[in-house]
């Protein structure tokens, strides 16, 4: 058997988890950008948040309106990144290019109308203060594994009393954990949190490990253990 050198294996398994991130990027990307939900909302974000589109031509025109909070604004170019979505709802997105492009090669880079969801809770996950109960190692069957994770939590104007516990899911090469909140919902009050999550099943080969904890809106913030499992 050949024996390769320690740098060499842990290059490979550094690029094969690099490939599962984008492998599981893509696959989020694709599930959350189905037909049904594009045609409904093009992104769902927090009260107080932007909306980076990127790089965007100073002939478009935008207009933002949420009907229900009597918003509207009229926006050019690259001003739409700094629009903060301050009220909570259901706001229209129109879109105009008003430059001309050549015929063969150009298309527009949005959609002419579409939605954005903002809603009412706000969360952020602290990674630097996340405490495992056990140190995790390869080959070891785990049934009560405890992670705990401080998140802050805020709700606009307080209209929110009970929110349920995000999910996690936890990644890796051979990794076969499942991971399950101890408490099924939040009780707003304080305005952070500690999360607890009990982990069960095993590691397989040596691996990077990527939490991925589920906020309210559905969105990933990932934690990457620095650690190898072996």
């Amino acid at each position: 058997m050949i024996k390769y050198p320690t740098s060499f294996r842990k290059e490979q398994l550094l690029f094969y988890l690099l490939l599962y991130s984008l492998l599981h990027s893509y696959r989020s990307v694709a599930q959350s950008n189905s037909p049904d939900l594009l045609r409904q909302f093009y992104k769902t974000i927090s009260f107080g948040e932007k909306i980076d589109f990127g790089n965007i031509d100073e002939s478009v025109t935008w207009t933002v309106s949420n009907s229900q909070n009597n918003i509207y604004a009229t926006l050019r170019g690259k001003e739409i990144n700094n629009y903060t979505f301050e009220q909570t709802g259901d706001y229209d997105i129109n879109f105009q290019e008003n430059k001309k492009h050549d015929e063969s090669c150009h298309h527009p880079s949005f959609q002419e109308r579409f939605k954005v969801k903002v809603t009412p809770v706000k969360m952020s996950f602290n990674f630097s203060k996340i405490n495992f109960s056990e140190k995790i190692l390869r080959g070891r069957n785990y049934s009560d594994l405890i992670i705990s994770v401080p998140v802050k939590i805020s709700s606009k104007d307080n209209s929110i009393k009970l929110i349920p516990s995000p999910e996690l899911t936890i990644a890796g090469l051979g990794v076969s954990l499942t991971a399950e909140p101890l408490d099924k919902q939040i009780v707003m009050g304080s305005e952070t949190q500690i999360l607890k999550y009990r982990v069960s099943g095993v590691v397989n080969q040596e691996t990077y490990l990527m939490f991925d904890f589920y906020d309210f809106n559905n969105q990933v913030q990932t934690y990457n253990l620095p650690q190898l499992i072996k």
